[in-house]
């Protein structure tokens, strides 16, 4: 390259002496391939060799123009001609072109000034070499290298490859196959990013992508993506991209599924956080030991113990942990237990350790071999469990028998201890006493018999034989006799023991209920009371269990459920009475009461019942809290709101209708005004053109232009008309109509106005179109947008507006395109079809079209979206609903 600029320096020197060549043979024959343009850059002279690199062999080039021969030259290149002509010393660079078999060359280039005598800049001298064997060479061995070290990481991995130049992107079948793809798919760069998984990965790939072309910047992610089956995997991908002297050719990459390692991981990660988890928290003092008793893991609990941390137990020897109350004897015992546990034994005793405040605590200590495969003790699983509570239970039970004998004496329950077989009384506490005024002394010739009335000598004998059969009965109720012969009613229950001596005893308890059943009975009445209050009330009132069972209901949720007795309907829930739907949300409904605690007041429901009818309530649900805090139930209240909620829909209906009715009267004056206005000026400027125009012919093509315009008023009238009969009707009438003819009636309408402004319309849309519209719509619709493309215009260019149609399954979609002025989305886009919203100093600008077009639109069921660049022009898409 350096001999190549000396050379082109040496060119400068000799032509700023002439500018003209009398031995135009000496640059033909130059060895370097080289070319003279001018300021124009047309082709003044040209080596054989230039001509002969760049396949011009059978053209003459000379008096062309530079750009002419390279259709395709970069504009990088471009800027970097003009910058020489404006006085750059010189310009190195690299740039590719296709020759006349559609070859893709890559050539080296220099440009410096070409000067005249006077050192006035007259052109550009430029050289060039080709380099393509260079380039492929070059670019083939980078993806080579780059291929061979993914590769060597990792095996089954499929490759990729996208060529910038020809804007390709070639997979191999290995990443086909994990696309789930067919072999002959034929992917590029935005199929490429789609499937990867929306959110985080598709961002990261689509960043990576762009980083890569821009910067240079190699990429090693791993991310999710979705194949073509909507399988949803795991991949590593990589990719680098590939430039030859600042120009970037394409990128290169792998990609593998990583799945199942994901998957794995995942899996032993869990395994581990499990078995930490159940390790660190057991209540258990727990260590790993090895054979030879050094601590390998410990516990939390073993650790906050003793308040100590890992790395003050790890790695040392058992014996010689904190917690030992009496090292120097304590240490060769242990030696001893850990040797018998390494050699299979299992160690277990109670011992006494040390906690962080060096309080003595008794523990129950075990050490268990853990086996490996083989059976081969592998290492020893010490344990400790604090016994403290059980070591002190043993000394209060001592206490507690003595106490137990005080109870006893003091329970206001009265306690009997009979003879089984004989009934004998044995012995008896002191309520028993006060409560029949038998005493110790009456206690040798007391049965148990003479405790129960003569008229309940049946029920003792049945219960006799239940004890014997069961060894307890009870608890029921019964009657005792006391001392005088009078009675009083108990709740008794016992149970058979039996001594050393093999003597069948029997303990009965027996409390007085005496107050019990004075309160039942006051509260039979009191329920009594509240059920008649209840069946009187207007509204379904009942009561759930847990399982959302009924156990009470009014007479009002009697009739509703379609009985006429309580017995038809306790015990069943809303599943026999609802639908499965109904039932299923009165369930959870329910369930969230009684968990949350947290009432339902005042909800509007609906339950249908299963022969279909249904019934709009106001229902409430409060749960019924037991003394443990917890629900045992609820009460729900409902009532029927089913006509009070036909009420309310006639009245929204209504309001609709009139809301509806009066957005109709509103489009319709806004038609009205905007619509005839358009007609009323096209009039104007058409008579003025008449007045002023001389030509006879002129003048009849303008009265033939009034004659049309003056028809398509009338249509509009006709149009406006029918707005009005339907205005009534909440379902306007959409016609198909053809929407190339209303196209054609626009631009005839405006034709004085696009005439005067030099706008031209392009009309693309097929002449068999034809869209759902409501006609008077369609006319409204074509004139804003076309008079809006007109006004907005840029004053630097005619205005011209280019119609054109697609279609999706919902909507045939109009394109309305200008180069107008344009529109400042970011700053205009929320206000864009806002009423009275304007976005240029246009003085006729009332800001009301966009905003009658958009509801316009919309009362059609279609809708209108924008794009807009300021300073290039507008294109509005206009959905028109084919299906409603």
């Amino acid at each position: 390259m350096d001999n190549r600029i000396t050379l082109v320096r040496n060119y400068g020197i000799m032509l700023r002496e002439t500018q003209t060549f009398s031995n135009d043979y000496l640059i033909k024959q130059l060895p370097v391939s080289t070319a003279f343009v001018d300021k124009k850059f047309n082709i003044i002279h040209a080596s054989d060799k230039w001509i002969t690199d760049f396949d011009f062999s059978n053209r003459d080039v000379i008096g062309m123009s530079l750009f002419e021969l390279f259709k395709d030259i970069s504009k990088s290149w471009k800027k970097e001609l003009n910058s020489v002509i404006k006085g750059q010393a010189m310009i190195s660079g690299v740039e590719n072109f296709f020759d006349s078999q559609n070859n893709e060359k890559w050539f080296e280039w220099v440009n410096v000034p070409w000067y005249d005598a006077q050192e006035n800049i007259i052109g550009v001298i430029i050289q060039t070499k080709d380099i393509s064997d260079t380039i492929f060479d070059d670019v083939k061995l980078e993806k080579l290298e780059v291929l061979f070290k993914d590769k060597s990481k990792i095996s089954k991995i499929g490759g990729w490859e996208y060529d910038a130049v020809k804007d390709k992107l070639t997979w191999c079948k290995i990443t086909k196959k994990l696309h789930e793809v067919p072999e002959d798919f034929e992917p590029d760069v935005e199929i490429g990013i789609n499937f990867y998984k929306e959110g985080y990965s598709r961002n990261t790939i689509a960043m990576a992508v762009d980083n890569a072309m821009t910067k240079g910047v190699t990429w090693n992610e791993t991310l999710q993506l979705i194949t073509a089956k909507g399988k949803e995997i795991s991949v590593i991908t990589t990719g680098k991209p590939v430039f030859k002297n600042e120009k970037f050719l394409g990128l290169i990459g792998t990609f593998q599924d990583i799945t199942d390692e994901v998957l794995n991981k995942a899996k032993t990660e869990e395994q581990e956080r499990i078995f930490s988890s159940i390790f660190n928290s057991s209540y258990q003092f727990t260590a790993i030991l090895d054979t030879e008793g050094t601590f390998l893991e410990i516990n939390e609990t073993a650790l906050q113990f003793s308040d100590l941390k890992q790395e003050d137990i790890i790695n040392k020897k058992f014996w010689d942990a904190y917690w030992w109350p009496i090292p120097d004897m304590v240490k060769e015992g242990l030696k001893q237990v850990i040797t018998a546990a390494a050699q299979g034994e299992f160690m277990r005793n109670e011992i006494v350790v040390l906690d962080k405040n060096k309080q003595p605590i008794p523990v129950d200590f075990s050490l268990k071999p853990i086996y490996n495969e083989e059976g081969s003790v592998v290492s020893l699983l010490a344990e400790g469990r604090m016994i403290k509570e059980m070591v002190e239970a043993r000394q209060k039970l001592k206490i507690s028998e003595q106490k137990f004998r005080s109870l006893y004496e003091l329970s206001p329950i009265a306690y009997i201890l009979s003879d089984f077989e004989t009934g004998e009384i044995l012995d008896f506490n002191s309520s028993f006493e006060q409560a029949t005024a038998y005493g110790k002394g009456d206690m040798e010739n007391l049965r148990y018999a003479d405790l129960v009335p003569d008229s309940s000598k049946h029920k003792l004998i049945n219960f006799l034989k239940e004890v014997d059969l069961k060894g307890t009965y009870g608890p029921f109720e019964h009657k005792f006799c006391k001392k005088d012969g009078t009675t009083y009613p108990v709740l008794i229950s016992g149970s058979l023991v039996g001594n050393k001596k093999g003597r069948k005893l029997l303990w009965s308890t027996a409390q007085d209920i005496s107050e019990v059943k004075k309160k039942e009975k006051q509260i039979r009445e009191e329920q009594k009371l509240l059920k008649t209050l209840i069946d009187n009330l207007p509204l379904n009132v009942y009561i759930k269990d847990l399982e959302s069972r009924k156990v009470l209901v009014n007479k009002s949720e009697l009739i509703y459920c379609g009985f006429k007795e309580e017995a038809e309907v306790l015990g069943k829930n809303d599943f026999d009475f609802y639908d499965e739907t109904s039932a299923s949300i009165s369930r959870e409904e329910d369930l969230n009461v009684m968990n949350s605690l947290n009432p339902i007041l005042g909800k509007e429901t609906i339950s249908v019942k299963k022969d279909g009818g249904l019934t709009k309530f106001m229902t409430s649900k409060i749960p019924l809290i037991g003394p443990d805090g917890k629900a045992n139930g609820l009460i729900g209240i409902s009532m029927d709101i089913s006509d009070l909620k036909q009420q309310e829909q006639e009245l929204r209906d209504l309001i609709n209708v009139t809301s509806i009715q009066n957005k109709q009267l509103i489009n319709f004056a806004h038609i009205v005004s905007h619509n005839l206005r358009s007609h009323t000026a096209n009039f104007s400027m058409l008579l003025e053109f008449l007045v002023d125009e001389k030509d006879a012919n002129e003048q009849a093509n303008l009265i033939k232009m009034l004659t049309e315009a003056s028809d398509n008023l009338l249509d509009t009238l006709d149009n406006l008309n029918e707005v009005v009969a339907i205005s009534t009707n909440l379902n306007l009438d959409k016609k198909p109509v053809n929407l190339y003819e209303k196209i054609e009636a626009a631009e005839k309408n405006l034709a004085a106005f696009l005439k005067k402004n030099n706008a031209k319309i392009i009309n693309k849309i097929p002449d068999e179109t034809y869209i759902k519209v409501i006609p008077a719509y369609i006319d409204s619709i074509l004139m804003n947008f076309i008079t809006n493309a007109v006004k907005y215009k840029d004053d630097s260019r005619d205005p011209v507006i280019k119609l054109t149609v697609s279609n999706n399954e919902k909507y045939t979609i109009l394109s309305i395109e200008d180069n107008g002025l344009g529109i400042d989305l970011n700053k205009y886009g929320k206000k864009l079809f806002g009423m009275y919203k304007t976005f240029h100093d246009n003085s006729d600008a009332r800001g009301i079209g966009l905003y009658i077009t958009k509801n316009q639109i919309e009362a059609m069921n279609g809708k209108v979206m924008a794009c807009s660049e300021v300073g290039k022009g507008t294109t509005f898409n206009i959905y028109f609903n084919d299906k409603t």
